[in-house]
Formats: structure tokens, C-alpha cells, sequence
């Protein structure tokens, strides 16, 4: 038996090391990274945060100071929602969404699901794909942009689900499912359910075969309140995701929240313009009535006599604003003078304050600038089409709308993961399963690529396409010098400046016959 057990440990000790000499073909095995990796960890202490003078931070930090403070959730969605009725943001958040989701030029569809190109013509899972083309893409295209500019303005967007045994009957993104009244729950980054509290009796819980969520991401973050209490019940140290509780998710993902301090000093600088032509256009004067040596009757009956006739312009005045029409006529008042400086009238010119220089708009200019490209738009994009003689210069608009398609590719990736949630759904319902998201067998595609990221992307190519051709007729003419591999070699890496890699594998032409040789 000992013979045995001895030969049965020597086979399970080979078959070990064969197992790990396999997995070393790959890589480092798992006891391997372990020993390197893992024990270091265990050896921090809270006192190592302090112990080299560098200080500790809390979570208050991410309560924000000075003028970014923690807010409520109700504060921020209103502060947005203000800005999101602004002209130049509104414009310039259409445009990204534009830019995002393109649309077919003749039927203005938006979304399209095409089968991967490895899928066989026979496979079964064409037939599921054909019906949820039919079921779906109707509905896609109607929620589609107004999804994307809420989530652009407010970081989420959400639509209410309808559906039954045959799958997804309706999309509802109104009202009543509004960002600002939705709020969505999380057990780690996964949503996993939703509450809609419209009143103190009306509070209603959905689940995630019930409403479907447009979650921007979150590349910055927004101080408000509740991350403090949120930090109290989340652990880190938690592996299982499974096991992680259930929390509120925090706002973020707008687009908006950069904008705040230029749309603040853009309403700030445009009221006071406003504020300031508004006063220069009050014509205030001042009259002096000299009423000397009259008694009261005659003082009274004077003085009534000019209020009467100032009453009476302000009511010409009034009347031609009124009906829109000019005043065709003169306006006479006649004023008794009699003798020395009884019943005379002086003027003091204007009570109001009078600019000797005009007021200039460049302040505003600035900041509607510098709000505009926070959406990485410009000024001449969203309706100022005088500022494209600022210096563009040659292909400019072009370059600076590629920086607007840069920004609207989040709006284009969260839009994708948003519809293959809807899809889950509608499997689930329809067909009692729900494709896993690695073995997707179809894909999202939007009609056409935007513009001018195409447009860069094809002088990108036309520009490496011009330089291959280049270094193929220097190599030519190199070769016909009669120069050796060796000199070859040095004259791609020194004087084309090519790796040394791709030089070494450019200069074996040297001893190739090629062409009509």
C-alpha cells in the first residue's frame, strides 16, 4: 500500500508541474502574482497615512469648499434645469446629441441593429434578431433624441416600460418619469431598481424589468449631500459584489456642471449690459418753475398748467407704442411770459447718469465663449455665425466641431448600453431569455459617423497614404544607387527616422528582385 500511495503522489506531483509549466506558457500562475502582489497590502496601517507627514484626507472632502459646495439633490437638478432653458446651452446640447445619433437622410431612422458579421446565415438566432428589429426599432427612434439631450442636461434619462407576454408594448419618457423625479438605486455600479416620489403619498418602486436608465458617465464629480452617509454603509473591502448593499445613486454625468461658473458670469455680465441700456434709456429732466411775486391761486393754476402739459406728451407717447404708429405731428406748448422772470421755466438737463463713452459687449462675448466650449461647441456652431472670421482659418470649422464629436461620443456609448437594457427586457418577456452581453449576436449602429470626425479621419489617411508613397520612392531610388541592406537600414532610421524594427524589415528589399528585373 505504501509503494502505491508513494507512486500515486509522484503522479499527482507531475501532473502539478505540468500544469504549472502550461500555465507559465501563458503567463505568471496564480500563487505566483499572489506572492508578489497580495502580502505587501496587509502591512499598511492606519497610522502609515500620517506617519510620513503627508497628512489624511476624510470624505468630507468630497463636500467640496468655497464656491462648490455640497447641495442638495433638489438644488442641483433646479439649477440645471434653469440652465437647461438657456438658448446657447440648449443649442449646443441638441448639437451634440445631433452629432451623436445622425439619422437616416430619407426615413430618419436613428437606431439599427445589424447581426455580427460571424453569424451564419442559418444560425436561429437570426430569427430572434428579425423580431426584435420589427418590435423595437419603431420605439428606439421615438425615445431617442429626447433621451439623449435629458441625460446630456441632467447625467440620467429614464424610460417607463410597458410590456407584456409579447414583449415590450411602449416606451415612456414624459413627464412623469422626468430625471429630476426618478431616483435610481445601486448595488455597486449596477442599477438594480428605481423610486418615484411625486408627492408625500405617492411614492412608487419600480424594478428593472419596469423602467430602463440613460446613465452618462461619471468622469466628474459633483459634491452633495448624502456621500458622507452613503460612505457609512459602503464598504470597500467587500469583494462580492452580490453582498454590497443597496444605496441611492449620487447625481453626476451632465454636461452642465462644468458650465455653472461661465453661465453664471454670462447672465451676471448680460443683466447688467441690459440693466445699464435700460437706465440710459430713461430721459429724466428736471424743471424749475419761477414763481415769483405770484400769490397761491396763481402759483397753483401755473404749476398745474406744466403738469398737465408734461401728462399730456407721456400720453402721446404711450398712445403710439400702443396702436404701433409714428407720431406724425409737431408737439407745441405754449407758456405765457409776462414780464421780468414771472412764469419762467429752466431745464437742468438729465437727472439720469449719461455715459460719455459706449458701452462695450466684449465681457459678454467672453463668457459666452468660454460657455460654449465647455460642450466643446463653438460660438460660430450655435448661431454667431460672425465669429467664424475670428481665425479658424483653412478646414477650422471642421477641426472644432471634431472636438463637439468627441464629447458627444459618451452621449453615443451610453445610448448603447441604454437600448441593449431594453432588449434584455424584451427577451425576458418574449422569449424567456436574455442573451449574455459578451455573446451579444447582433450590434447598435448608428447611421454614419459624424461629419467632421470623418473628415478628420480621412485627412488623417490621406496624409499617411502620401507619406507611404514617399518612402517607397526614396527606398526606390536608394536602391537604384546601389546602396546595401546595412546602408539602407541607417538611411530609414536615421534620416526617414523609421523604428529600428520596421527599418530592419523595410531594407531586406535591397536583396530582392522586384519589378521587370
Amino acid at each position: 500500500m505504501a509503494h502505491v500511495y508513494r507512486l500515486a503522489m509522484k503522479n499527482t506531483s507531475s501532473q502539478a508541474k505540468r500544469a504549472n509549466k502550461f500555465v507559465e506558457t501563458f503567463g505568471n500562475s496564480r500563487n505566483k502574482w499572489d506572492a508578489r502582489n497580495l502580502p505587501a497590502s496587509n502591512e499598511i496601517t492606519q497610522s502609515d497615512m500620517t506617519s510620513f507627514g503627508m497628512g489624511s484626507t476624510t470624505i468630507s472632502t468630497l463636500l467640496g469648499s468655497g464656491s462648490r459646495t455640497a447641495r442638495t439633490r433638489q438644488m442641483i437638478y433646479e439649477k440645471w434645469a434653469v440652465m437647461e432653458s438657456d438658448p446657447i446651452v440648449s443649442t449646443a446640447l441638441k448639437i451634440l446629441c445631433t452629432a451623436a445619433l445622425g439619422g437616416h437622410e430619407t426615413s430618419g431612422d436613428i437606431i439599427f441593429i445589424e447581426s455580427n458579421p460571424d453569424l451564419s446565415k442559418t444560425d436561429k438566432r437570426n430569427y430572434y434578431i428579425d423580431e426584435i428589429k420589427a418590435d423595437l426599432i419603431p420605439l428606439f427612434n421615438k425615445i431617442a433624441f429626447t433621451n439623449s439631450y435629458q441625460a446630456a442636461a441632467f447625467g440620467d434619462s429614464y424610460v417607463r416600460i410597458h410590456s407584456n407576454k409579447n414583449g415590450i408594448q411602449d416606451l415612456y419618457n414624459g413627464e412623469l418619469v422626468h430625471p429630476t423625479l426618478v431616483q435610481p438605486f445601486e448595488r455597486g455600479s449596477r442599477t438594480v431598481g428605481y423610486a418615484i416620489n411625486t408627492g408625500e403619498k405617492n411614492f412608487q418602486r419600480l424594478n428593472s424589468l419596469q423602467m430602463a436608465r440613460m446613465q452618462m458617465q461619471r468622469t466628474q464629480w459633483i459634491p452633495q449631500v448624502g456621500v458622507v452617509e452613503k460612505s457609512l454603509r459602503y464598504s470597500l473591502e467587500v469583494d462580492d459584489a452580490d453582498n454590497l448593499p443597496l444605496m441611492p445613486a449620487m447625481v453626476g454625468g451632465s454636461y452642465l456642471y462644468a458650465a455653472e461658473t461661465p453661465y453664471d458670469a454670462l447672465t451676471a455680465s448680460l443683466l447688467g449690459l441690459v440693466g445699464q441700456r435700460w437706465a440710459d434709456s430713461i430721459d429724466e429732466q428736471i424743471l424749475t418753475v419761477d414763481m415769483e411775486n405770484m400769490d397761491k391761486g396763481q402759483q397753483e393754476k401755473f404749476l398745474g398748467s406744466v403738469v398737465q402739459m408734461l401728462q399730456k406728451s407721456k400720453q402721446i407717447a404711450e398712445n403710439a407704442v400702443k396702436r404701433n404708429k409714428p407720431v406724425m405731428e409737431r408737439i407745441r406748448h405754449l407758456i405765457p411770459v409776462i414780464g421780468g422772470q414771472k412764469q419762467q421755466l429752466n431745464v437742468i438737463g438729465n437727472a439720469g447718469g449719461q455715459r460719455s463713452a459706449n458701452i462695450s459687449i466684449e465681457d459678454v462675448m467672453l463668457h459666452a465663449r468660454l460657455l460654449a466650449g465647455v460642450f466643446g461647441t463653438d460660438l460660430s456652431m450655435i448661431g454667431f455665425a460672425d465669429q467664424l472670421s475670428g481665425g479658424l482659418g483653412d478646414g477650422g470649422f471642421f477641426r472644432t466641431s471634431a472636438q463637439m464629436g468627441e464629447s458627444s461620443r459618451v452621449i453615443r456609448t451610453a445610448q448603447t448600453d441604454f437600448y441593449n437594457s431594453i432588449i434584455d427586457v424584451h427577451t425576458y418577456k418574449k422569449y424567456g431569455f436574455v442573451f449574455e452581453p459578451k455573446k451579444r449576436p447582433f450590434n447598435l449602429n448608428f447611421y454614419g459617423s459624424i461629419s467632421a470626425l470623418e473628415n478628420e479621419k480621412q485627412a488623417t489617411r490621406a496624409n499617411a497614404m502620401n507619406g507611404g508613397l514617399m518612402l517607397v520612392q526614396a527606398i526606390q531610388q536608394f536602391k537604384e544607387l546601389g546602396a546595401s541592406q546595412e546602408m539602407m537600414k541607417v538611411f530609414l532610421t536615421q534620416t526617414m527616422l523609421l523604428d529600428e524594427n520596421i527599418a530592419d524589415h523595410y531594407s531586406q528589399i535591397v536583396n530582392s528582385t522586384g519589378g521587370n528585373e
